[in-house]
């Protein structure tokens, strides 16, 4: 027969033991609380450190004061063309003109709809900024940091040494499904475009830029080769860039734009 003493003994080493089984289960429960906790930390430092290099990029993009390009065309049909573009950030437009077929175009720096006139003496026409300029590859949405949107389903594809590839979801409203953007990760500069529509396997366009130089405030591309896979056809650019003081208001006017007077590149230089 067990003692009061023995009894009271074994009731203390049971309750020790149960005391570290209780222990040791709030301590793998304490553990892995720690590990979830962590991970979401990493994830979210994750998400806010690729938004925050979405936003800085598309700052970069952006315009911040008036600019002009002469561009150089090399067209799909290997014949060439000269055209002007300006861009005037505080009327949130881009004026393109292309000096032999007589085409121009004033279009929004956002998804929205603009004007055309397809030759010279023409009338002004509605035209949306993702349709083709002048039977190039050049289009309205050139001009702007058109990926801009909710990065919160924006996640790295691809990240090397100098170069990080990040993949988009386009909002509803756009006529992409997804975009594929390689920036360098000093300049925050888009190197590579390529363009999904209607599904994520159909890739349409391709933009690569090179040359960048410094515009002011700004890195724009001196060299733009955009490739249109659903035409099979393929449009150089070359830009020479230079900021403006001041830009003809007739050229930013919905009833001007398409009869003002544009000055060229060769006119300017041979006046000096």
């Amino acid at each position: 027969m067990l003692s009061v003493s023995s009894m009271n003994e074994r009731s203390i080493r049971s309750a020790s033991h149960e005391g570290r089984r209780h222990r040791r289960r709030w301590s793998v429960a304490a553990i892995t609380a720690c590990i979830v906790v962590a991970a979401c930390s990493a994830a979210w430092a994750t998400r806010a450190d690729l938004t925050g290099f979405l936003e800085r990029a598309q700052k970069m993009s952006a315009h911040n004061k008036a600019v002009r390009a002469d561009i150089e065309l090399t067209l799909p049909d290997g014949s060439t063309e000269e055209a002007v573009l300006m861009v005037v950030p505080e009327k949130n437009r881009s004026f393109i003109a292309f000096r032999s077929s007589g085409w121009r175009a004033l279009m929004p720096l956002d998804w929205d709809k603009g004007k055309v006139v397809r030759k010279k003496g023409g009338k002004p026409e509605a035209y949306g900024v993702d349709e083709p300029l002048a039977g190039t590859d050049i289009r309205g949405i050139e001009f702007f940091p058109f990926w801009g949107s909710d990065y919160s389903t924006a996640f790295i594809s691809d990240s090397t040494k100098n170069e990080k590839t990040i993949t988009l979801y386009a909002p509803d409203e756009i006529p992409y499904i997804l975009f594929v953007i390689t920036f360098d990760k000093t300049t925050l500069v888009p190197v590579t475009t390529k363009y999904y529509r209607d599904q994520m396997s159909n890739l349409v366009r391709l933009r690569e830029d090179t040359d960048y130089r410094m515009v002011g405030s700004r890195p724009r591309p001196g060299k733009i080769v955009i490739t249109d896979y659903t035409e099979n056809s393929t449009t150089k650019a070359k830009l020479t860039w230079r900021t403006l003081d001041a830009v003809p208001d007739e050229l930013f006017g919905d009833a001007t734009f398409y009869k003002a007077d544009v000055e060229w590149g060769a006119d300017r230089v041979a006046r000096r």
